[in-house]
């Protein structure tokens, strides 16, 4: 099931999740380095939407756990260190798929959209990457996913005593005090 656009991978995930009966669909991406008890805990919390904490790995960095912003502009803000805290498992708005455990009843919850080429239906998508179609004003597809269950009553988590490594370049995670801490591949 190989697919270069990320959002119809975790679309066909979802569809594949559903037509074996799953209870659960994790999604991990490849250049993350789990703990190797995060599932376990994920599973533990037996919420609908509940993920790990890690840093994005493009600049700027930032915890990829978000609420919805209060200064009155639109969109998403992230939670920065020292403010929550960690170890704890917190309600967010949005967290990004990379470390994310959900419910299947989500996706019956959540409608698809149903995408359609030329008027014939193509796919329907729970997941839709608009950042590159429309630029600033879009979203990546897992904030989109959340966005859209947050607004179907579905209540988000980041459990944050899960401390993923986003690798690159440079390894990014948590610190805990304001700064992100760095290290080179091989370094721990």
């Amino acid at each position: 099931m190989p697919e270069p656009v990320i959002d119809i991978s975790r679309d066909k995930a979802v569809q594949l999740a559903i037509q074996q009966g799953a209870r659960w669909l994790f999604f991990w991406d490849t250049d993350l380095i789990l703990p190797s008890d995060a599932l376990k805990k994920l599973l533990a919390h037996d919420k609908p939407i509940v993920g790990g904490l890690y840093v994005r790995r493009h600049n700027p960095p930032f915890n990829e756990m978000l609420k919805f912003r209060t200064d009155g502009l639109p969109g998403l803000a992230p939670i920065r260190d020292g403010e929550y805290q960690m170890g704890s498992l917190l309600e967010v708005d949005a967290i990004a798929t990379g470390c994310m455990l959900v419910k299947t009843d989500v996706f019956e919850k959540i409608k698809p959209f149903q995408l359609t080429i030329d008027g014939v239906a193509a796919r329907p998508a729970w997941f839709l990457w608009t950042e590159w179609r429309m630029g600033a004003g879009g979203m990546s597809e897992d904030f989109a996913f959340c966005v859209r269950a947050r607004q179907s009553g579905i209540p988000i988590f980041c459990d944050t005593s899960i401390h993923a490594q986003h690798v690159g370049p440079m390894k990014f995670k948590p610190s805990g005090n304001n700064t992100i801490n760095m290290a080179f591949p091989g370094e721990n």
